[in-house]
């Protein structure tokens, strides 16, 4: 035996194999070196006498490879892969499934979230206290500015954000501090701003149902948004504004500061007042006029008897 073979057979004989399939091994090694004929020969890939199978020769050729399974040892690992595939696969699919709702979910939440944050009306309240209401297309407050001290005081005592209007309204109204400023003499105005129409019918249906109950009188109507912009550059709620322009038309005297100061029943009463003025005026001049005809024409009618 050469030194090559005693090499080969302490590797095999070192290796861990069923004993069946080292012996097998051992033989075939066995019969190429009888194959051979005297050493330093190449082994014809043709079979020898001893060998029975071109798998023989190759682990003859070949022997630190693995050798040579059975055909059931063979599908057995095979057949275990691959039904084994699709449950490797599951997981991951269904991993990713979930992290597509997810991300499904926090897009969709942030398209709400979006909405539910954008004014789609603005409701401003003035009596003294004047406040200004941002409704969300859903009709929920989300926001409330107060626009003088007295609108800060009753802002601060009656909590309106995240609520539906018609909650805040009617909590506004029966609030003790609003109740304060409302009394019989108080004019309430009201004014809606809005694009979506029926957002801004059910607000106006809305604050007429909860002033109602209150013993003041009270006004309630729509505004398009040029006039609300106006009213914001000086500080003022749309109800208040609308009032000062009518005022100052009507009184030169008057300015901003001073309507400002003025409640909205102080309001409309020098409106009143600068109506009733005007109204008598006009009566004056028309008595006046009818006068000087009245004489002119009875003059000339004197002057026709007296001719008869």
């Amino acid at each position: 035996m050469t030194d090559i073979e005693q090499r080969l057979r302490e590797a095999y004989e070192s290796q861990h194999l069923p004993a069946p399939v080292r012996a097998r091994t051992l033989a075939a090694i066995e019969e190429a070196r009888r194959c051979q004929e005297g050493g330093g020969r190449v082994v014809s890939p043709q079979p020898c006498a001893g060998l029975s199978s071109r798998a023989e020769v190759a682990e003859v050729a070949s022997p630190f490879s693995l050798p040579a399974l059975s055909p059931a040892e063979t599908e057995a690992p095979v057949r275990g892969a691959v039904a084994s595939a699709p449950l490797r696969r599951r997981p991951r699919a269904r991993f990713v499934t979930a992290l597509a709702a997810c991300l499904l979910l926090v897009l969709a939440a942030f398209g709400i979230y979006g909405v539910y944050q954008t004014p789609s009306a603005y409701v401003d309240i003035d009596v003294n206290p004047a406040i200004e209401l941002a409704v969300n297309p859903f009709g929920v407050v989300i926001g409330a500015d107060a626009l003088n001290d007295d609108g800060r005081t009753v802002l601060d005592a009656v909590p309106v954000l995240h609520r539906s209007y018609k909650d805040a309204i009617d909590a506004l109204m029966a609030s003790e501090v609003f109740a304060s400023y409302a009394d019989a003499d108080a004019f309430i105005d009201i004014n809606v701003v809005s694009e979506n129409d029926r957002l801004g019918s059910d607000l106006v249906a809305q604050s007429d149902a909860a002033m109602a109950s209150m013993p003041c009188e009270h006004a309630c109507q729509r505004t398009d948004a040029d006039t609300r912009d106006a009213a914001a550059e000086v500080g003022l709620c749309v109800g208040r504004y609308q009032a000062a322009q009518e005022l100052m038309e009507l009184d030169p005297s008057y300015t901003l500061e001073d309507c400002a100061s003025m409640s909205m029943r102080q309001l409309r009463d020098h409106i009143d007042a600068c109506h009733s003025e005007g109204a008598g005026d006009e009566a004056s001049i028309a008595s006046s006029g009818s006068g000087a005809h009245q004489g002119r024409g009875g003059g000339h009618g004197g002057h026709g008897r007296h001719g008869n």
